[in-house]
């Protein structure tokens, strides 16, 4: 099958047998900064390692989640709460696609912030504690627009997050919903990951999983991902991998979901939903690493 009509034939099957009918976790984003990590040019290399060398970190996948942990601690204690709106955007899935002046007010949404992020990172002359808070979100944010359910919600259900269920007779301690689902339940659960307490991750666990969905993309599809990272397109580049992202929500994991409400997810779902996350991730690290190339790369 031609690379660039993969997710198109998922997308098409996982419609024909679906019944009618918000981040990734640790994990999900380790897993993108991890595929990311393994396809930078020297020069990126160097350069990230450069900046990750001021917190006395090595890899990408050990800075992933830090909008997460700063999103969720009070300003008290060093945290940034007001920028938890940056991770997602509700477009309502009565929509055909995004709109910044209905679904971003003030540009507080991932579509707006990225591109904002990958501007100061590119900058070669911003201050370097600057640039690394810029790295990270990028990391973060370019994982977070290809989950699904970070640029949908359906009857202001909050991106799936009121939309309670159990997953294989889990609740998670009543904690299992769509948008947790998505988050980290499948991939945790198909991958064979657990997370930790204080949501630590097993990074040697991680980064084979990511090795394996890197192995899974073929050079067409690596350079049909990454064809719209292109000098001065980043704002439209994450309008269209936001829209790819509603459209799966849209059709898939709202499609497939079965009417009744606290529903019980099993095989039949996780079937559909699983390869729909994997080439999320490996797009997310794709398009993640041409980001950060071009980022680092010599200036024009």
């Amino acid at each position: 099958m031609p690379s660039s009509l993969r997710l198109a034939s998922l997308l098409f099957a996982a419609v024909a047998v679906a019944p009618a009918a918000r981040a990734w976790g640790p994990y999900g984003h380790a897993i993108v900064a991890d595929i990311a990590q393994s396809r930078l040019t020297p020069q990126a290399a160097q350069g990230v390692a450069a900046l990750l060398a001021q917190d006395g970190h090595q890899s990408l996948d050990e800075v992933a989640s830090w909008p997460d942990t700063i999103g969720h601690l009070p300003r008290s204690a060093g945290g940034a709460p007001e920028t938890l709106a940056w991770h997602y955007v509700d477009i309502d899935v009565t929509e055909p696609a995004y709109d910044r002046a209905r679904d971003c007010p003030g540009d507080a949404c991932v579509v707006e912030k990225l591109p904002q992020m990958e501007a100061v990172l590119a900058d070669a002359h911003a201050p370097a504690e600057k640039r690394l808070e810029a790295l990270k979100w990028v990391v973060h944010l370019v994982g977070d627009i290809h989950q699904p359910l970070h640029a949908a919600q359906r009857s202001d259900d909050k991106g799936g997050n009121t939309v309670r269920l159990t997953y294989y007779g889990d609740d998670a301690n009543g904690h299992m919903n769509l948008h947790a689902l998505w988050d980290s339940g499948v991939i945790d659960k198909e991958a064979g990951l657990v997370v930790g307490p204080h949501y630590s991750i097993d990074f040697a666990a991680a980064r084979k999983e990511a090795k394996v969905l890197d192995a899974a993309i073929t050079p067409d599809e690596a350079a049909y991902w990454a064809s719209d990272v292109t000098p001065g397109g980043e704002r439209r580049a994450a309008i269209d991998w936001a829209d790819e992202s509603h459209g799966l929500a849209r059709s898939l994991v709202y499609g497939a979901l079965p009417a009744n409400k606290g529903a019980d997810l099993g095989d039949a779902y996780s079937a559909m939903a699983w390869p729909v996350v994997q080439i999320r991730l490996e797009q997310a690290g794709v398009r993640l690493a041409a980001v950060l190339n071009q980022s680092f790369g010599p200036s024009p």
